[in-house]
């Protein structure tokens, strides 16, 4: 009994041997028949880098990317990529995409992320009207302008001039702090174009601005009326709009009695 178990064993044993010389020799032979992928080095960004930098190769690293599945437009050398300005902000290891930067010779700096149908106008701001340091570049704001009204009335009149208009920089700043923390800021630089350039100046220079914070997924333009002292204080019902014609009016005598009649 004890020969035939020892017997049975050792038959197992053997057909477990020829089961694992079997399995390596199928596996051997499925990585022989598969074509090794070919692979090319492509720049990518060693640290993150903001939008407007000029790239240098110390910045840069390289990274063995699949031949098949390049990314369209990837830099492959660092002197290729070296002096070019990027149009983006890149994060640490992503490729050095022809997409992300300026033209060649473009240069760098704030004045390289303007449209070029727009303007960059900074403004100077303090902590209430910077919103508390949240106004950051990437953020959208209203400019609110307080001045007094042309034409002999002395009272004071808040009027939105501008809408959704994004910012370009806080301060030297051109991207947001990864943490999110408010900055106190001294200049807050708008991306306006011409006609709200001269309107924003002129704003500054008459009267006071405030900028008001806009959620990043509202770009509502709304039709607004400024506000006086009186209206905000109560003292003085809203101006409504004037529709239709000229809104004139003449007096009509009755006897003694005196009416106005509008037209």
């Amino acid at each position: 009994m004890q020969r035939r178990r020892s017997f049975l064993f050792l038959v197992l044993s053997g057909l477990l041997g020829l089961a694992a010389v079997f399995a390596h020799r199928s596996f051997s032979v499925a990585q022989a028949a598969t074509p090794i992928q070919k692979t090319v080095p492509v720049m990518v960004a060693r640290v993150d880098l903001a939008v407007g930098y000029a790239l240098e190769e110390k910045a840069l690293d390289t990274f063995e990317w699949p031949e098949n599945h390049l990314p369209s437009g990837a830099l492959l050398t660092g002197p290729e990529a070296s002096g070019r300005i990027l149009r983006r902000p890149l994060v640490a290891g992503e490729p050095v995409l022809e997409s992300a930067l300026l033209p060649v010779g473009a240069a760098g700096g704030l004045s390289s992320v303007i449209d070029p149908e727009r303007r960059g106008v900074s403004v100077k701001v303090d902590q209430v009207i910077g919103v508390a340091g949240f106004v950051k570049a990437g953020a959208h704001v209203d400019v609110i302008a307080t001045l007094r009204r042309a034409g002999g009335d002395d009272l004071a009149h808040s009027s939105v001039i501008l809408q959704n208009i994004p910012v370009l920089a806080a301060d030297q700043k051109m991207q947001t702090a990864s943490d999110g923390q408010p900055e106190l800021v001294n200049v807050v630089t708008l991306s306006v174009n011409p006609d709200e350039a001269q309107r924003l100046v002129h704003g500054a220079h008459e009267g006071k601005l405030q900028l008001a914070l806009r959620n990043p997924a509202d770009s509502a333009i709304l039709k607004l009326t400024s506000v006086s002292g009186s209206e905000v204080l109560g003292l003085q019902q809203p101006r409504a709009k004037k529709t239709g014609g000229g809104g004139g009016s003449v007096q009509v005598l009755k006897g003694t009695s005196v009416t106005n009649s509008a037209f």
